[in-house]
């Protein structure tokens, strides 16, 4: 081969090298790239645990995890044994209600982040102890004893619609407003105009607290100030005849108990 053969072909080699390389260095570069990209975009733990939603019926250790926090938050849950039911589900909506969250008794990811630094307003200070304060506009009781932390209830308080009366003529379903005491108590289930009170505390007339099957997220009694029956079962032996109750709404919308029609009784 002569001298300026040799002299083609070198520069001819070394520019196919030269190829091969650059090619091979980008495809290098973008395999780099699009396993970075998919690491990223798969890889995020918070992302996973933040679409975790926890209801009734789900189980196991986060179940444990979210019972554990709201009973130091001062919620009843029930049995802590990572079994989601339906007083896990009381006690996240009690949750909620405090919080200002959505209403629904599902652990999801607001919830599970707001259990982590909660912000809603406990009771009202300077109330006396022990007392029961009920707070209608979010739909919750704070249970206020000496020397215990104070828990928070779920409960359903009047819906300010009206209703017929078994006797005649309609009524407002009205929980009134004011500071009253606890005057009665019935251990039974007892049978009213309106309906069956499970273990009723009444503080006025016919207005009581007591347990019902199924507490929802809005006002749905006939003025009664009800609570799931668990936890009516257990404040019922906590409270003494004479236990104040002191109830508010700051909403305006529930009327003060001097405002209520004369002939007005409560109901379930």
């Amino acid at each position: 081969m002569t001298r300026r053969r040799l002299q083609l072909i070198g520069p001819l080699v070394v520019a196919l090298a030269c190829l091969a390389g650059c090619s091979s260095s980008v495809g290098t570069a973008s395999s780099t790239t699009a396993t970075s990209s998919t690491s990223s975009s798969t890889g995020g733990t918070p992302g996973a645990a933040a679409s975790a939603v926890l209801k009734v019926g789900s189980t196991g250790p986060a179940v444990l995890k979210l019972q554990q926090r709201l009973t130091a938050l001062g919620y009843r849950p029930g049995s802590v044994d990572g079994h989601f039911g339906a007083a896990t589900s009381s006690a996240v909506l009690a949750f909620q209600k405090r919080q200002g969250l959505a209403r629904d008794g599902v652990a999801g990811p607001a919830v599970l982040a707001a259990l982590d630094h909660p912000t809603g307003a406990g009771p009202r200070s300077g109330g006396p102890t022990p007392r029961i304060e009920v707070d209608i506009a979010r739909q919750i009781a704070f249970v206020v004893l000496p020397g215990q932390p104070v828990v928070t209830l779920n409960v359903s308080t009047g819906s300010g619609k009206t209703y017929s009366k078994p006797g005649g003529g309609t009524d407002v379903a009205d929980t009134p407003t004011g500071t009253f005491a606890i005057v009665s108590k019935v251990a039974a289930n007892q049978k009213a105009p309106l309906g069956t009170l499970y273990y009723p505390m009444y503080f006025y007339k016919g207005w009581a607290l007591h347990g019902s099957p199924s507490i929802p997220g809005y006002p749905a009694s006939h003025g009664c100030v009800r609570m799931s029956n668990v936890d009516d079962d257990w404040l019922f032996p906590k409270v003494l005849v004479g236990t104040p109750v002191i109830i508010y709404d700051t909403t305006g919308k529930s009327p003060a108990v001097t405002k209520l029609p004369g002939d007005a009784a409560g109901g379930s």
